[in-house]
């Protein structure tokens, strides 16, 4: 049976101090991690004060954009957070999406060889192989001693994001696990076999797979499908995402997504999300049926699933939704 953990939205309006108390309350439910997303924010500043305002929980980014970070830059704050939290921060990795990289000015190379330099340069400088590899830094010394970067006094995990196999395999073997965002239920299979060879690639354990799923708590079956509906429609449109569609069987509905975003179609969008859809890629409903769409994650090989609360009820503020969905689905 996979972990439960939480994934929030930090896009969503909501103040920094709402994502500790939301992470306070996911330690206090008894969720295994606690997870922060990176879109017009900066995912580690969060983490780190989440961190600060628990104890317990395991906490992370679920991902931090590399492309936006120099990897010293990325490993200097995680060796912080891992100071500070006595070892509970996860560093999730990712390459972001490359509309919204190129609007900042921020150049996108190969993905699937981009993603696992950066591991490396990251961990180069967490294992205090730094000047090793930028052997061009000037040297900098302190009562005679050559320094190199701050080393963490614990170890920091590192993850990889993946929505194709390809991205999967090649985080895998050079990451502690891998992180799925937007994936439906029938593609993960192909993720967890390609992490499982990259584990037989490189002689060691195939890495923990992490999956999110995006979570809609009513009584009413209706409404929240169509606030699912509504969320699925930013994301579905767009290149990865929609691939991932495509190879998890259901390459008619992926095309019809893409043709309507293409289009500016918000209408046909939304019509070519099925319930079928939704509930492929998310919990709809009640807490029962929630718990019962849960349970369908069992029969996989994915080792924690991670709840992304959003708000169903009219008028409902983002920090009062995942406090009442973290409630609804605590852990057993």
């Amino acid at each position: 049976m996979p972990a439960l953990a939480v994934a929030l939205l930090t896009f969503a309006p909501a103040r920094t101090q709402d994502f500790v108390e939301l992470g306070r309350r996911a330690e206090e439910e008894g969720y295994a991690a606690c997870y922060t997303t990176e879109s017009l924010t900066d995912t580690l500043a969060i983490d780190l004060a989440i961190l600060l305002g628990t104890s317990r929980i395991r906490v992370g980014s679920f991902v931090a954009v590399s492309y936006l970070r120099h990897p010293v830059i990325t490993a200097q704050l995680a060796a912080v957070a891992a100071d500070l939290s006595g070892g509970r921060f996860v560093l999730g990795l990712g390459l972001g999406h490359q509309v919204r990289l190129e609007a900042l000015g921020v150049a996108v190379g190969k993905p699937s060889e981009d993603l696992p330099r950066y591991v490396q340069d990251v961990r180069a400088v967490l294992e205090g192989r730094g000047r090793e590899r930028y052997p061009d830094l000037p040297p900098q010394t302190y009562h005679g001693q050559v320094l190199d970067f701050r080393r963490p006094e614990h170890p920091v995990p590192i993850y990889t994001a993946a929505v194709g196999p390809r991205m999967a395999q090649a985080g895998a073997m050079v990451s502690d696990g891998v992180m799925v965002w937007l994936v439906p239920h029938s593609g993960i299979g192909a993720l967890t076999g390609a992490v499982a060879r990259a584990g037989q690639c490189t002689g060691r354990p195939a890495p923990p797979v992490e999956v999110a799923v995006h979570t809609f708590v009513s009584d009413d079956l209706a409404r929240a499908r169509e606030s699912a509906r509504a969320s699925l429609a930013y994301w579905v449109g767009l290149g990865s995402y929609n691939s991932a569609l495509a190879r998890a069987g259901y390459e008619a509905e992926a095309a019809r997504i893409a043709a309507a975003f293409r289009a500016d179609d918000r209408a046909a969008l939304h019509a070519a999300i099925s319930d079928r859809l939704i509930d492929e890629y998310c919990l709809v409903g009640p807490p029962a049926r929630c718990r019962d769409q849960l349970a369908a994650w069992n029969s996989t090989e994915v080792a924690t699933v991670a709840l992304v609360p959003h708000p169903v009820v009219a008028g409902e503020g983002y920090p009062a939704a995942v406090d009442r969905s973290l409630r609804a689905l605590a852990p057993g």
